[in-house]
């Protein structure tokens, strides 16, 4: 990795978690001050968004001062190619709610009921719900798999690119687990954790083979995960059981680019 790509990393790291952990300093620690004049901190809240836009800002801040228009055209260019493989798609598209069916029926082995059809109707419709969007993917995907992920990718191979972007992806939620608020705070963060950093491996084995689109390797399956996962029932160990299953999956079998070359554009 050179000087720049390191530089480019710490500030991009520097920003993101300025912005929202700044945000979660005054939440948390300033409570009865922040709630006595803003109010409890929901998802609504415009703080909230602020905090989750973060890794977006942080991105074309970086891609504009470093590389100007030039760069910022190709950042959100790859904000909408579409123009891929047809087993790309559909791997991006059916992959996550497979390994969530796989989820309902160990589940149903270990004594948890099926969702039934209603929550899966619900998870299809969630995915295209504005405010999850704006609340995950489309706040959150330009930052780490448009920016972040491509400069780690500069120096490791891919699984071990998925598994750093993941671990810091995931801390940086921390925060949300500490707000009353917030749906996060109801979830088990070490399961949390597990499955996202598994989460991580898909999408980046999505982005080596999906001319780096951050449309397919970052915002659609984060808003299938994201649905699907809310839809279905709480994340517990099971889900994070299999989806780490299916990360080792695509690690060992089906997806051999996870060992391909440093990343390069396109």
């Amino acid at each position: 990795m050179t000087d720049q790509s390191k530089k480019e990393i710490a500030l991009y790291l520097a920003i993101t978690f300025g912005i929202t952990w700044s945000i979660a300093l005054v939440v948390l620690g300033f409570s009865d001050w922040f709630v006595a004049h803003f109010g409890q901190l929901t998802s609504s809240s415009p703080f909230f968004y602020a905090a989750v836009w973060a890794p977006n800002v942080a991105a074309i801040m970086l891609t504009a001062a470093n590389g100007g228009w030039a760069a910022l055209k190709d950042l959100f260019s790859r904000l909408v190619r579409w123009r891929v493989a047809p087993w790309v798609w559909l791997a991006a598209i059916a992959f996550y709610p497979a390994l969530m069916l796989i989820v309902q029926l160990v589940g149903l082995a270990f004594g948890r009921p099926l969702a039934g059809a209603d929550a899966w109707q619900h998870a299809a419709i969630g995915v295209f719900s504005l405010p999850a969007l704006l609340l995950g993917p489309l706040g959150e995907e330009l930052g780490w798999r448009g920016y972040f992920l491509p400069r780690v990718l500069r120096r490791m191979r891919p699984l071990p690119a998925a598994l750093v972007v993941g671990s810091v992806w995931m801390v940086w939620h921390i925060p949300a687990f500490l707000a009353s608020g917030l749906p996060q705070s109801g979830m088990v963060f070490p399961v949390f954790v597990l499955a996202g950093i598994a989460l991580s491996v898909f999408v980046t084995w999505l982005f080596v083979n999906a001319r780096h689109s951050i449309l397919i390797a970052g915002i659609i399956p984060h808003a299938i995960a994201n649905a699907y996962g809310n839809a279905t029932g709480p994340m517990t160990w099971i889900n994070a059981a299999v989806l780490v299953g299916g990360a080792v999956v695509l690690a060992m079998v089906l997806g051999p680019r996870l060992g391909a070359p440093a990343y390069s554009r396109p």
